[in-house]
């Protein structure tokens, strides 16, 4: 179970809120090429399911990951996943990953997200968690050059 993973590494899941703003934004500016706005992410919060992942083991909040999840009728999506880059390959994605997962099974029958497709690590961190590929969206994401295609990926949940 994912929660026994989350105590295994001194770390625990955290329902995020507005409060939590700057340091959700110092890890999606550290994370991504082309970053949310503070304005976004305020309106995302105000919407859908903030999950932070922190650290338990020092006497100051300390976020290292956050998921937001959209949950619509009995569909969610996985708007946006973030491991602080520094924390990046130590396994704490595939721990958020299944915590994520344990978290929207009770409130979906599927799962979806999008992922660009030059993003091989989240690409593998998402298959290995039971996501499949279910599509491509052309020229999704931008990048310096111009654009590029998501993956699409999605999963049936057990509930």
């Amino acid at each position: 179970m994912a929660s026994d993973h989350l105590a295994d590494h001194n770390l625990s899941l955290l329902e995020l809120s507005e409060s939590h703003i700057d340091q959700i934004m110092r890890l999606e500016n550290a994370a991504h090429s082309h970053p949310w706005s503070v304005s976004i992410m305020s309106g995302a919060l105000s919407r859908h399911l903030g999950i932070g992942l922190c650290r338990i083991d020092t006497d100051e909040f300390d976020l290292v990951g956050f998921a937001l999840v959209s949950v619509v009728l009995d569909e969610a999506e996985l708007l946006n996943f973030v491991i602080d880059p520094a924390l990046q390959g130590k396994g704490m994605g595939s721990i958020f990953v299944e915590s994520v997962i344990d978290e929207v099974t009770v409130k979906a029958k599927r799962f979806y997200l999008e992922v660009r497709q030059s993003n091989i690590p989240a690409i593998r961190l998402y298959e290995n968690a039971g996501f499949v590929e279910a599509g491509v969206r052309r020229n999704y994401y931008p990048t310096k050059a111009g654009k590029e295609d998501a993956i699409l990926m999605a999963m049936e949940l057990l509930q």
